[in-house]
């Protein structure tokens, strides 16, 4: 499935069963499977801690939601037992916390603490360093008032 499938995309969990149990018509009766059994997870043995303080951020939200003890920066927040809809509502708190938008596709692009936090980062550095568009269009409106009153003296010039 690893070769076909994104990692969010991948089942926790496989049972395996003789055969599926069926209601008396025949239809598979859903009640009747079995739980999957929960595994520890491997990033349990090898937990690092958070370097930083947008990585505890990130850490802390995942840790509340999911209600686990702790949650590592190396930790992928599907293989601890996030969904979908759960990363939505992490979304939700994240943006919260840092007063910033942040994509949704983020989350699932980099499912790490450590990625997520590297991501952030990078984009606020590189909003940063850019131009605000406001500066770039107050430039831009300067730049033709100067060229139309330049139009205007030429032709000033000219007729005279």
């Amino acid at each position: 499935l690893k070769q076909f499938l994104p990692e969010y995309m991948l089942p926790q969990a496989f049972v395996v069963l003789d055969a599926l149990p069926l209601t008396p018509n025949g239809k598979i009766d859903r009640k009747a499977l079995p739980l999957p059994a929960q595994a520890p997870t491997p990033a349990a043995a090898s937990y690092v801690t958070p370097s930083n303080d947008l990585e505890v951020t990130i850490a802390g939200i995942w840790r509340e939601m999911l209600g686990i003890e702790r949650v590592g920066r190396k930790d992928n927040i599907f293989d601890l037992g996030a969904s979908s809809l759960l990363t939505v509502e992490a979304n939700n708190r994240l943006q919260n916390a840092l007063g910033r938008k942040i994509p949704l596709v983020s989350m699932f692009r980099y499912p790490t603490v450590e990625a997520l936090a590297t991501h952030l980062a990078k984009s606020v550095a590189i909003i940063d360093s850019a131009p605000s568009a406001t500066a770039t269009a107050e430039q831009e409106r300067s730049n033709r008032l100067a060229a139309a009153a330049e139009r205007r003296r030429a032709a000033r010039a000219q007729s005279a």
